[in-house]
């Protein structure tokens, strides 16, 4: 009698390893990691690759998805032959070797649902660990300043790093479905993620945090049912926060607020100047200049500055700008389309958190950073396709399902 072997079961360190990889560039610089014998990025990413040819191994083959990671690099080398700039030849390579090695990972790694909430939790847990660290020892952005920001790194990383995990910590309470206790204790931690995230002042994650959540609530099925009593109740705590906040005071909640009220700074203003010089340059170059070539632009008085290592704060202006408008074209497709497939595949809590997140980076994409600090970016999007299909369940404890039912169909979809 012939008995069929079992599968062993998915591991969850690759998928950790990779929500770390993909902020190594942020945490790297920080004093307490002085310990680590060489770049933590190369050391995470070295790992990451050992736990990828583990995984086929186990799995017995490659996903299907691989398509989106090789259709992405092979677009965006069209901005590869016209590089001018030693800045540009540094921000294709880290793109081609780590960046991508984050794509390909997501294929790899996130293909069941214990992977894929093993990977938010890893995401959780880190916001979770630099809020605390910004709480207990911040790093002044100024010596006048109250702006606080994890040291080694900028306001806008610390402030992405938090709130991400603030996301996914506030999705679990809301959808989640463990005991009352948990998800309060998580919408608490949540909550108090978010203040923290404001001391930043950073302004851009915080926005985007609002408009990923407000479109969840708009269009997720898995709120079909109770999508006006979710609202309410969001808007009820979101008031209460925003009033306790408020009493507190602070220079970041300020910055926020006034950006919110439409306020002119020294930041928004430059901002503005990029974006309309990146796209007065798009309209003249159909078939891009060349990664890196922001930069070059003489018009720009901050180039100067930062020895021509400038972009445009905005990635698909800058993909359209430095590779081409087939590559910006191709990459405004990808994300609508992969924002599609997760909206239908948004019946459970784990597809409803990757859901938020993939609106909350891309948010942040548009506002700030290049191509290469906006990994988790990338990540969800080649994530969005290899979650299995779903159907409506007939009721929202179907939608949980088992894991193993959920891991053999992930299985069959990406063969």
């Amino acid at each position: 009698m012939r008995v069929e072997k079992k599968p062993r079961p998915a591991g969850v360190v690759g998928p950790v390893v990779l929500a770390i990889f993909v902020h190594s560039g942020s945490l790297k610089s920080n004093p307490l990691l002085a310990w680590v014998p060489a770049d933590l990025t190369v050391l995470l990413g070295v790992l990451l690759i050992v736990l990828m040819f583990a995984e086929i191994i186990r799995t017995g083959y490659i996903p299907r998805a691989i398509w989106v990671p090789l259709m992405i690099a092979a677009t965006m080398l069209l901005g590869v032959g016209a590089i001018q700039t030693s800045y540009g030849a540094d921000k294709a390579v880290s793109f081609f070797t780590i960046t991508m090695l984050a794509l390909i990972g997501a294929v790899i790694l996130l293909q069941e649902d214990r992977q894929r909430r093993a990977f938010l939790g890893a995401l959780a847990g880190l916001g979770a660990v630099v809020a605390l660290l910004v709480t207990i020892a911040p790093e002044r952005t100024a010596e006048w300043s109250e702006v606080v920001t994890l040291a080694g790194t900028n306001t806008i990383s610390t402030s992405q790093m938090i709130v991400a995990g603030a996301v996914i910590l506030g999705m679990y309470a809301i959808v989640g479905r463990s005991s009352a206790f948990r998800r309060i204790l998580a919408a608490l931690t949540a909550g108090l993620m978010l203040f923290i995230a404001l001391d930043t002042g950073s302004r851009g994650p915080i926005v985007a945090v609002a408009i990923s959540i407000a479109i969840a609530l708009l269009v997720a099925p898995v709120f079909k049912r109770r999508r006006a009593r979710s609202i309410i109740a969001i808007c009820l705590v979101g008031g209460v926060g925003l009033f306790v906040a408020l009493q507190q005071g602070g220079e970041g909640l300020s910055r926020v607020l006034g950006f919110l009220a439409g306020e002119q700074d020294t930041s928004t203003t430059a901002r503005t100047v990029l974006w309309s010089t990146a796209w007065n340059h798009i309209t003249q170059l159909p078939f891009g200049g060349g990664w890196g070539y922001f930069g070059t632009i003489p018009e720009l008085a901050v180039n100067a500055v930062n020895g021509g290592q400038a972009y445009p704060h905005s990635v698909p202006l800058e993909i359209a700008l430095e590779a081409g408008w087939v590559t910006g074209l191709f990459f405004v497709i990808l994300v609508l389309v992969s924002f599609v497939r997760l909206v239908r595949r948004a019946y459970d809590p784990t597809s409803v958190m990757f859901l938020v997140l993939f609106v909350f980076t891309i948010t942040n994409a548009l506002l700030s950073g290049d191509i290469n600090d906006n990994r988790l970016m990338w990540v969800l999007i080649a994530s969005a396709w290899v979650m299995p299909a779903r159907t409506a369940p007939d009721d929202e404890g179907a939608a949980s399902g088992g894991s193993a039912d959920r891991a053999g169909a992930a299985r069959r979809t990406v063969r």
